[in-house]
């Protein structure tokens, strides 16, 4: 029986980064095309949808999302615990639909910013993680003890400052400063999401500002994913790494040995 090679697996992996990727920039997108062509009041959020002719695809969407990410086997254990909480998250924002009056029980949507807040923050989380380079964070090095949270903490707030490691990869700190851009983004989306909540009724009435709000942070972290799966700014075939550089690739490589 033939046996699929580790190249094949890799190839998987970034195949499901790019799902990823596509989901969340497609996702905003979708929704506002598809409603056009229902005789339907074009809903205030991406969450509003879901008392729309677009439930089905918002809520597929977001499970499909939820699902690839607690499957997605990052290349430490950080890694993995905030996608399993931004895929945990995003189910839970699916199956927890946003407040209205024509939903029962009331209690549910109490519970859907929650999810929506965690699932956007870590969003920015894996953008910052992304950033990553060298030795993996739940890893020994050189015999010595293992980095604790405070070390991570540090590298992702670095990372935020677009402060890397030196990866001696071109490409790899080009990939890095657009991770840590969709990390603003997302983050810009966040705050202006949960800032218009007090805006005067005659600013909101303008535009469906929390959707676009919305729509920005998920289109930033889909992009994040497009750029992880390698859709763009991919090593350049056949140069050589420097002597403890690394790139997308060997994380790549990293996880699949852990399949």
């Amino acid at each position: 029986m033939n046996q699929r090679q580790p190249n094949d697996y890799i190839i998987s992996y970034l195949n499901l980064r790019k799902i990823v990727g596509a989901i969340g920039i497609l996702l905003p997108f979708v929704l506002r095309i598809g409603i056009s062509f229902f005789n339907h009041e074009i809903p205030y959020s991406i969450s509003s949808y879901y008392y729309s002719p677009m439930r089905n695809i918002l809520v597929a969407s977001l499970c499909a999302l939820g699902v690839f990410l607690v499957a997605y086997k990052g290349y430490d254990s950080l890694d993995s615990r905030i996608t399993n909480v931004a895929g945990g998250a995003a189910i839970g924002v699916a199956l927890f639909p946003t407040s209205d009056p024509s939903f029962s029980p009331a209690w549910v949507g109490h519970l859907h910013p929650v999810f929506a807040t965690v699932a956007m923050l870590s969003l920015g989380l894996m953008a910052l993680q992304f950033t990553q380079t060298g030795p993996a964070g739940d890893q020994t090095v050189a015999g010595r003890a293992k980095p604790g949270w405070r070390q991570d903490v540090k590298r992702m707030w670095l990372a935020l400052l677009f402060r890397y490691r030196d990866p001696d990869n071109t490409r790899k700190l080009e990939r890095n400063r657009i991770y840590s851009a969709c990390a603003w983004l997302i983050l810009l989306g966040v705050v202006l999401g949960g800032a218009q909540n007090f805006w005067p009724e005659s600013v909101k009435q303008v535009t469906q500002w929390l959707f676009w709000f919305e729509a920005l942070a998920v289109v930033a972290f889909g992009f994040s994913w497009f750029v992880k799966g390698e859709t763009i700014l991919k090593d350049v075939a056949g140069r050589p790494a420097a002597p403890g550089s690394q790139s997308d690739s060997p994380d790549d490589a990293h996880e699949e040995a852990r399949l």
